[in-house]
C-alpha cells in the first residue's frame, strides 16, 4: 500500500507540473489532463485523507491522540492501538531510547514512592513509548530516506522503519521539516554566533586598550577575568578640589563626594575624578569599524533569508491566494446561497467555498469549557462509564470517592494534595468528579439559555476556485476607509453594493490562523483589553526591576544578574495570562502583540534597566552595583542559567514524572506526555535581546561580542536539543516570524548600536568635572578628616594625598541635561547652544579631547542618517500606505497566478470553523460540516469521527440539522452526510437535488420550524470535474 500511495502521488505531481508548464495557454477549462488530475485526487481521497507530497518540503502528517494509531489514514480500534504501543514499548531497543526514558525504566519504574502500584494501573512503558513515537519527532530510516533531508515521518508510524531525530547529527538541511520559520531562525542563531565572533576579533585592540597603563595609568583591575579587564572600568581615579561642586550633584553617588580640610586647616569640597581617556582611536575607532562591518554582514544576510524565504514558497499555494473576507457583513446576511451569488460575479470559473462566521463566541466558549470538564470526568471515571446515565455516573463516582479513601498514598502524593492541588483547582484543574458534575450541570443550563438567542454575521469568507477570481474581486471591492465607514454607495460601481452596503473586503489570513472566537470583537474592545495588557506588562517591568535593583543593592551583581536571567524565562508565561483577554482576529497578530511585549520586557530589563537604575558617575566604575560588573553578571548568567532552565523543562518533567505515574486511565497517562508548546517568536525575542544587550553596550564593554557568540551557540544546540527531546509537535511555522525580526528587530538592534555608542563617547569620562578657566593653585598636600555623603571616611582613614594642585568645576557631561534636543551626540553637547552644528569655545566648560571631539562628530551624525533611513525604509511605506488606504482602495496583486485550480490541490483547506485548545491534540469544531468534503477541514483523527470534535452535537437545539454524532470514522466518504448512520431530523428537513451540485444536499423543509442559525455556516460548491467524478463513480 505504501507504494501505491507514493506511485499515485508521483504520477499526480508529475501531472500537476505538466499543467503548470502550460500555464500561459491555461484557459481554465476542464482538459482531460486535468480530469485525469482530478481522478487521482478523488481516487486518493477514498484511500487516505487528503496526503501531503511526500517531499522535504512538504512533509505529510498524521495524528495520534490518546494512544491511538492510524494505518494511513483508517481508523483502528482501541485494541489495535493499544497493541500498536505495546509493541512500541517491547522493539525499541536502548540506542532507539532516550535517557530520560532509560533512566525511568532501569531505576524508578519499580519505586513505589515513584510509581505507585495500584489494580488495574496503565502502563508507563506505553506511556514513553507513546512520547518517543508519537510526539517526539522521528524521521525515516532506510530505503524511505531522502538524500539530503532527513524525512519527517507522521506521528506513531509503525510500518515504516524510523528513529528519533538526533539533537547533534540533525543536519541544517532537515530542520525545513519543522517549516520554514524554524530553519531560519537556527540559521540566523547560526549565522549571528559566527558574526559575534569575528566581532569580537575586530575589538581585540580595543580590549586591550582598555587592559593597558595607556587607559589604566599605573593601576590595575585585581582579581577580575580577562574579559572583564578589556571593559572600560576605569580605576585611573583620583581625588581633585571642585569649586562649585555640591552634595546634591553627587546624591545617586555618594562615595564620590567627599569634604575635608586641606594642609591649611580649612574645609573643601572633594570629587573623584576619572583620568581616563575615552573616545580614542583604539576604542573609538575599533568600535565604528566594528558597527560597519556588522551593517554590512547583517545586511548581506537579510537579502540572503529574503531569497532563502522566497525559494521555500515560491512555488508555494495557500489558501489565502484564493480567498477574500467581507468585515462588515449586515447582520441578518445569513444565507451563503446569496453571498456565493454575489461573488460569482467575481469569479473566474466559481465560488468554491463560502463561510458565514456567526457572533456567538460566548456559546461556543461555554461548549468548549463544558466538553473539557466532561473529558476530564472520563478520565477520572472507569473506563465505560457512560456520562449521560446520570445514575451510572453517580454510582461510578461514589466508587471512585471509596477507592481514594481506600488507596494508599506515598509522600509525594500527599504533597501534592495538600500544597499543589488546591492552587490548580482555582485554575479549573484537578478537580474532583462531583465537582465536575455540579459544573457540567450549570453550564449546560446556561448554554440552553445562550442558545434561544439571536445570533448575526460578524465576518464571511468567500473562497474562489482560481486565483484570478480573488484578484478580481479584490481589485473590484476594495475602496477607501471613508467610504466604508459611511457607507459611501455613490464612490463604488453598483455592482459592488451589497445590499446597500459598502463592502469591507480584504485577504483573509490561512485558515488555521483565524481566531474564530474574536471575530465579532469591536475596535474599543480591541484596543481596551490591549491597553491593559500593555499596563500589566509595564507593571510587570517595575516588580521586576525594583526586585532586580533591590537584589544588587543587598548583595551586588552575582544575584541580581541569575535573578534578571529567571525573570527573562518566567517572564513569557506571566504575558501570556495578561494576554487572555486580549482580542485579535488572527494568531498572527496575537504573535505579533506577544513578541512585542516579551521584547518590550527583556529588552528593558536587560538591557535599559540597567542603565537607567546606575548613577551616570558610576558608568566606569568598578563597585558591585556599577555598570559594567552588573552587564557582565547578566550575561555570564545567560551563558549558563537560561540555557539549564530550558533543559530542565520543569513543568514536562512534573507531567511526566508527577502527575503521569498516578493516572488512573492510559490515556490520562499518555496527555501527560504531549512534550513542551514552544513558541518560536519568543524563542527570537531572546535572540534578539542577546543582540540588543550586546550592542547597546559595546562601546564600553567590547567583550560583550564574545558573550554574545557563546550565548548563542549554547541556545542553538539547547534549543535543537529541545526541538528533536523536549518540544511537542506544532503545525508547520512560516516566515512571518523570521521577516518580523529581520525588518525590525536585527535592524532596531544594530540603530541602537549606533545611537548608544555615540552617546558612549560623548560622555566620557564620565566624571561631570572639568577643568577650571581660573583655578585655584597651591591645593596639593595631605587631607584629612575627609568624609563622604554618607559620612563614611574616605580610603577607611579618612586621609586623601591630593596630587592635583589646581582645582577642578562642575559640569554636567549626562545628554539628558543638555539643554535642548541632544540629538545627534556631538561635541555641540559642550555647549549652550542648540544649533546642530555648535562647537565649542573658548567660553565652554569641555571635557573632550580634540581627537574624542571628531569622533564623536562622525559617530553622532552616522547614527542621525541610520535613524533617518531606518524611519523612511522601514516606517515611511507602510505610513504612506496607511494614510492612502484612508482614502482609496490599495490592493495590489504580489506575484504570479500559479494557475492551479483550489480543488486541485490536496494541500490547502478550507474556512473551518474551529479552536484549538492546549493540551487537546485536535482542535473543536463549532459548525455543521456535513456537506462539505472532509478533506478541506484540515486535519484527520483515525480513532474517531469529526462529529466526536464537533461541540454543536452536546446540547441538542431545534436548529440543528440532526440531534446524533456519528461514532464511527467517516474519513472513507467525502461527505460525512453520505455516512450509513446518517440521520437527519425528518420533521424539519427534506432530501433534494440540485442541478448545480449534482449531489443530493439537505435543505429546510421550513426556514421557520428551525429558526435562525446559531452556529457558523460552511458551504462547499464543488467544481464541475468534482460532480462528473462522482457520478462516475457512483
Amino acid at each position: 500500500t505504501h507504494k501505491r500511495k507514493h506511485r499515485k502521488q508521483a504520477k499526480r505531481a508529475s501531472t500537476a507540473r505538466e499543467v503548470n508548464g502550460s500555464a500561459h495557454s491555461h484557459n481554465h477549462q476542464i482538459t482531460s489532463q486535468a480530469l485525469t488530475m482530478a481522478e487521482q485526487n478523488q481516487e486518493e481521497r477514498e484511500f487516505v485523507h487528503r496526503p501531503q507530497l511526500v517531499s522535504a518540503k512538504a512533509p505529510s502528517r498524521r495524528y495520534l491522540s490518546g494512544g491511538t494509531a492510524s494505518v494511513h489514514g483508517a481508523q483502528v480500534s482501541e485494541e489495535e492501538a493499544d497493541a500498536i504501543l505495546q509493541n512500541f514499548a517491547d522493539a525499541d531497543n536502548t540506542s532507539q531510547k532516550t535517557l530520560s526514558r532509560m533512566f525511568v525504566e532501569n531505576f524508578l519504574m519499580h519505586k513505589e514512592w515513584y510509581f505507585p502500584k495500584r489494580p488495574n494501573a496503565p502502563s508507563l512503558s506505553k506511556a514513553w513509548a507513546y512520547y518517543e513515537h508519537i510526539t517526539l519527532p522521528r524521521h525515516f530510516v532506510g530505503d524511505n530516506q531522502a538524500s539530503t533531508v532527513m524525512r519527517r515521518s507522521e506521528p506513531g508510524e509503525h510500518e515504516q522503519d524510523t528513529e528519533l531525530y538526533s539533537p547533534f547529527h540533525t543536519p541544517q538541511s532537515s530542520l525545513i521539516e519543522w517549516g520554514t520559520g524554524v530553519d531560519l531562525y537556527f540559521i540566523s542563531l547560526r549565522f549571528f554566533a559566527v558574526i559575534m565572533l569575528m566581532a569580537g576579533l575586530i575589538n581585540v585592540a580595543s580590549i586591550r586598550y582598555y587592559d593597558s597603563s595607556e587607559y589604566r595609568g599605573d593601576t590595575q583591575l585585581e582579581r577580575k577575568s580577562i574579559l572583564m579587564r578589556g571593559s572600560a572600568i576605569c580605576t585611573n581615579t583620583d581625588w581633585v578640589v571642585c569649586t562649585d561642586c555640591k552634595e546634591d550633584d553627587w546624591s545617586s553617588d555618594p562615595h564620590r563626594y567627599a569634604t575635608g580640610l586641606d594642609p591649611n586647616g580649612q574645609n573643601q569640597t572633594l570629587v573623584l575624578r576619572n583620568f581616563c581617556p575615552g573616545g580614542e582611536v583604539d576604542s573609538g575607532i575599533t568600535n565604528f569599524c566594528t558597527l560597519i562591518f556588522l551593517l554590512i554582514t547583517v545586511g548581506i544576510f537579510s537579502f540572503y533569508l529574503r531569497l532563502r524565504e522566497i525559494r521555500f514558497d515560491e512555488d508555494k499555494v495557500t489558501t489565502t491566494d484564493y480567498s477574500v473576507v467581507v468585515k462588515n457583513p449586515p447582520p441578518d446576511a445569513l444565507d451563503v446561497d446569496e453571498w456565493r451569488d454575489f461573488f460569482q460575479q467575481y469569479a473566474d470559473e466559481q465560488v468554491t467555498c463560502v463561510t458565514i462566521a456567526l457572533n456567538n463566541e460566548q456559546l461556543v466558549r461555554k461548549l468548549i469549557t463544558r466538553r473539557i470538564f466532561r473529558n476530564q470526568l472520563r478520565v477520572i471515571l472507569p473506563k465505560g462509564v457512560n456520562l449521560d446515565d446520570e445514575s451510572a455516573m453517580r454510582v461510578a463516582i461514589d466508587l471512585y470517592f471509596r477507592e481514594k479513601k481506600e488507596e494508599e498514598v506515598g509522600c509525594i502524593g500527599r504533597l501534592l494534595e495538600c500544597c499543589v492541588f488546591p492552587i490548580l483547582r482555582i485554575f479549573n484543574m484537578f478537580l474532583e468528579p462531583d465537582v465536575l458534575v455540579d459544573k457540567i450541570t450549570t453550564l449546560t443550563e446556561e448554554i440552553k439559555d445562550l442558545q434561544n438567542d439571536k445570533y448575526d454575521a460578524a465576518e464571511v469568507y468567500i473562497t474562489f476556485e482560481t486565483e484570478e477570481g480573488q484578484r478580481a474581486a479584490l481589485s473590484a471591492l476594495t475602496t477607501g476607509r471613508v467610504n466604508v465607514g459611511m457607507n459611501n454607495t455613490g464612490a463604488l460601481a453598483p455592482g459592488t453594493i451589497f445590499r446597500d452596503r459598502v463592502l469591507s473586503v480584504t485577504e483573509p489570513p490561512e485558515p488555521d490562523a483565524v481566531r474564530w472566537l474574536d471575530l465579532s470583537a469591536s475596535s474599543f474592545n480591541k484596543f481596551l483589553t490591549r491597553g491593559i495588557s500593555l499596563a500589566l506588562t509595564v507593571a510587570l517591568v517595575a516588580v521586576a526591576s525594583i526586585s532586580i535593583n533591590a537584589a544588587r543593592s543587598a548583595v551586588g551583581p552575582f544575584l541580581s544578574g541569575p535573578l534578571t536571567t529567571i525573570w527573562n524565562n518566567t517572564i513569557p508565561l506571566f504575558i501570556k495570562i495578561t494576554m487572555i483577554f486580549e482580542r485579535h482576529a488572527d494568531e498572527g497578530g496575537r504573535q505579533a502583540s506577544l513578541y512585542l511585549k516579551i521584547t518590550l520586557f527583556r529588552w528593558m530589563l536587560t538591557g535599559v534597566l540597567v542603565q537607567i537604575i546606575t548613577p551616570f558617575t558610576s558608568t566606569l566604575g568598578n563597585g558591585k552595583t556599577d555598570l559594567i560588573p552588573t552587564i557582565y553578571a547578566i550575561l555570564l548568567s545567560d551563558v549558563w542559567l537560561s540555557p539549564l532552565l530550558r533543559l530542565m523543562d520543569i513543568n514536562s518533567n512534573l507531567n511526566k514524572h508527577i502527575f503521569a505515574p498516578r493516572a488512573k486511565t492510559q490515556e490520562g497517562m499518555n496527555l501527560n506526555f504531549q512534550g513542551t508548546f514552544y513558541n518560536l517568536g519568543e524563542r527570537y525575542t531572546d535572540f534578539t535581546k542577546v543582540l540588543f544587550v550586546t550592542f547597546f553596550y559595546s562601546a564600553l564593554f567590547p567583550a560583550s561580542f564574545f558573550f554574545g557568540s557563546v550565548i548563542l551557540t549554547f541556545q542553538y544546540i539547547v534549543d535543537k536539543y529541545c526541538l528533536t527531546r523536549i518540544w511537542g509537535w506544532t503545525p508547520s511555522i512560516g516566515s512571518q516570524l523570521a521577516e518580523f525580526s529581520r525588518r525590525y528587530f536585527f535592524s532596531g538592534s544594530l540603530l541602537a548600536f549606533a545611537v548608544t555608542s555615540a552617546y558612549a563617547f560623548v560622555q566620557f569620562p564620565y566624571d561631570n568635572i572639568c577643568e577650571d578657566k581660573s583655578p585655584i593653585t597651591g591645593l596639593s598636600g595631605i587631607y584629612t578628616n575627609v568624609l563622604d555623603a554618607d559620612g563614611d571616611p574616605v580610603n577607611t582613614t579618612g586621609i586623601v594625598n591630593m596630587t592635583n594642585d589646581e582645582s577642578f568645576v562642575f559640569c554636567s557631561q549626562r545628554w539628558q541635561d543638555f539643554d535642548g534636543f541632544s540629538f545627534p551626540p556631538t561635541s555641540r553637547l559642550q555647549t549652550n547652544e542648540k544649533s546642530l552644528g555648535a562647537k565649542p569655545d573658548g567660553n565652554d566648560l569641555t571635557w573632550m579631547s580634540s581627537f574624542q571631539e571628531d569622533l564623536t562628530m562622525l559617530y553622532g551624525w552616522f547614527a542621525f542618517v541610520l535613524v533617518i533611513l531606518f524611519i523612511l525604509v522601514f516606517f515611511g511605506r507602510r505610513s504612506y500606505t496607511y494614510f492612502m488606504s484612508i482614502f482609496i482602495g490599495t490592493y495590489q496583486p504580489e506575484g504570479c497566478s500559479q494557475h492551479i485550480d483550489f480543488s486541485s490541490n490536496p494541500e490547502i483547506y478550507a474556512y473551518v470553523p474551529q479552536i484549538k485548545y492546549v493540551g487537546y491534540p485536535f482542535p473543536f469544531l463549532a459548525c455543521d460540516i456535513d456537506d462539505i468534503d472532509q478533506g478541506l477541514i484540515g486535519w484527520n483523527d483515525p480513532a474517531h469521527s469529526y462529529d466526536y470534535h464537533n461541540v454543536i452535537f452536546d446540547v441538542p437545539h431545534k436548529s440543528l440539522r440532526r440531534k446524533e454524532r456519528i461514532s464511527r470514522n467517516t474519513r472513507n466518504l467525502t461527505r460525512i452526510a453520505e455516512h450509513e448512520d446518517y440521520e437527519e431530523n425528518s420533521n424539519l428537513m427534506t432530501v433534494t437535488s440540485t442541478e448545480q451540485t449534482g449531489v443530493e444536499v439537505q435543505q429546510n423543509a421550513s426556514s421557520a420550524s428551525r429558526g435562525r442559525p446559531i452556529y457558523s455556516l460552511v458551504k462547499h460548491y464543488p467544481p464541475k470535474w468534482q460532480i462528473e467524478l462522482s457520478k462516475k463513480n457512483q
